[in-house]
């Protein structure tokens, strides 16, 4: 029997206890937005981070996790709703179930000690699989931004795509989960934000994206922008990334922003972020105003 020990660390105080030489991680009170757990304790290697070690750590957003790391329990960082962040070694790790649950904020899972733009986009997109992409097999740390496993990403998100929007929904209301979405119209209008989340996904982390899918995905957002039937691309970008300029300027060039839909999407801007829409005013001056009469006259 092996008792529990206590440590302070950067952003809280472990609960761990040591068996065979290997520190597992029990528990953590966490104080703090940023924890970071050493690679060893008294030079024993932290291998193991038990089942429940996180749960429903609500301070917790950003986490980095030592480079010895074997394995990940059941439910480990379930319910922590503010969690965007977790830095893995990129290595194979046994990992239990759930271990993301309901950790809607996730977006970045980086490989730790990489650096540079493609591991930047590598982890956005690792960070897509547990919350957005429904596709527990991608979650591999260490096969993330190979080659095959982009294969596999984009594989799945075609599926995704492809999928039609009012699957589940029966499924769902058996399931009585009736109350959560309460009518075919809303299921509809959520797979489509869906969709388009990660259709801007791939196209701004587009290592090794190849160019038949990257037209792919832009004929997705620019049938579902603003003055379209469904206006799920400009929804994404509007109310979900109200002031980050990136999204904005995916969804003018992939061909969202239209003459016909400038008007309409300015209108409903409004005075909110008034730096993102004079974007789109610079954006449509500099891209998409007519040329001058003479230059259409030219046979040139």
């Amino acid at each position: 029997m092996t008792s529990e020990k206590e440590l302070e660390i950067e952003g809280g105080k472990l609960s761990y206890s040591i068996q065979d030489g290997e520190v597992t991680v029990v528990s953590c009170r966490v104080s703090g937005s940023r924890v970071v757990i050493p690679d060893t304790i008294d030079g024993m290697q932290i291998t193991k981070l038990d089942r429940k070690a996180f749960l429903s750590s609500k301070p917790l957003r950003e986490i980095c996790l030592p480079a010895g790391l074997k394995e990940i329990g059941d439910w480990a960082f379930a319910y922590c709703s503010n969690l965007k962040k977790v830095v893995l070694p990129k290595k194979d790790i046994l990992l239990g179930r759930g271990i993301f649950k309901e950790c809607e904020a996730l977006t970045d899972i980086p490989h730790l000690g990489e650096t540079g733009i493609r591991a930047e986009q590598v982890g956005k997109l690792l960070g897509a699989v547990p919350t957005k992409l429904e596709a527990d097999y991608l979650f591999s740390p260490k096969e993330a931004g190979e080659r095959v496993w982009l294969s596999r990403f984009d594989d799945r998100l075609r599926e995704f795509l492809e999928t039609p929007d009012e699957d589940g929904y029966t499924k769902m209301v058996y399931c009585g989960e009736e109350d959560i979405v309460a009518n075919m119209d809303l299921y509809l209008a959520e797979r489509r934000r869906a969709k388009s989340r990660l259709c801007f996904l791939r196209i701004m982390n587009d290592t090794e994206l190849s160019e038949d899918f990257r037209e792919k995905l832009k004929e997705y957002l620019v049938s579902h922008t603003k003055g379209c039937a469904s206006q799920a691309a400009w929804e994404v970008v509007f109310k979900e990334h109200g002031n980050e300029q990136d999204y904005y300027e995916a969804f003018a060039k992939v061909g969202c922003l239209t003459e016909d839909n400038y008007d309409a999407i300015l209108s409903e801007m409004g005075e909110s972020y008034p730096e993102m829409k004079a974007y789109l005013m610079r954006y449509k001056s500099q891209n998409m105003e007519s040329s001058d009469f003479f230059d259409l006259l030219s046979l040139d």
